[in-house]
């Protein structure tokens, strides 16, 4: 059964398909339905040891209007709870749209400094450039995915819009394993399974569980 996003603080908006003076809005990471809690064992035997990636160029929509705009990135990491969650003014707003890892263009700068100083972990090399996104974890064997690239064919960026009814976007861990462990455990560069699940990723974002 669906569950949806209910705040009761917030019922007026929402029956308007509004959210009007909120002050963030979290990615929740889920797996089976709840929030996803690192280094659990779950009841399929999966293990999640680490989970990370990159947000940025934050749009805020009102219909077909831009009501806020933060091009800046963000390192969102499951083990840091506060990181997941993108401060935005108090507008109305009904739309979010944003992308998942680096562009070509921010990449072509080179190494960078805060949330994009290689120090975090999420940097290959100049030429190969950000890690967009970092799954890793076990289920009966290691599973290690580094999904990145900014290179034709192998461009790893995607964008994401999605209609908002609360102030939380949830990602389901368990359904990406289920449609990607079949085919791949390991995904360490740019490359077509990278593709795959770069685009995998960006339909994996949703407002209902």
């Amino acid at each position: 059964m669906m569950i949806r996003c209910f705040v009761t603080l917030f019922a007026i908006s929402f029956f308007n398909s509004y959210i009007s003076g909120q002050s963030y809005i979290k990615i929740e990471p889920t797996f089976e339905s709840k929030p996803l809690i690192l280094d659990s064992t779950y009841s399929d035997q999966t293990r999640i040891t680490s989970l990370r990636f990159y947000i940025g160029n934050i749009k805020l929509m009102k219909d077909t209007q831009i009501v806020f705009e933060q091009p800046s990135y963000q390192l969102m990491d499951a083990k840091f709870p506060e990181t997941l969650k993108i401060t935005v003014p108090k507008v109305s707003f009904n739309k979010i749209a944003f992308s998942l890892g680096i562009d070509s263009l921010t990449n072509n700068q080179g190494a960078l400094t805060d949330d994009l100083d290689p120090q975090n972990g999420m940097y290959w090399t100049w030429q190969s450039g950000y890690i967009n996104f970092k799954l890793e974890g076990e289920k009966v064997q290691p599973f290690t995915f580094h999904i990145g690239g900014h290179l034709k064919p192998f461009n790893a960026h995607r964008s994401i819009i999605s209609t908002l009814s609360c102030n939380t976007i949830y990602l389901s861990i368990d359904s990406i394993l289920r449609k990607t462990l079949t085919v791949s455990s390991k995904i360490m560069s740019p490359s077509k399974d990278a593709m795959r699940f770069a685009n995998l990723l960006s339909t994996s974002f949703t407002t209902e569980l």
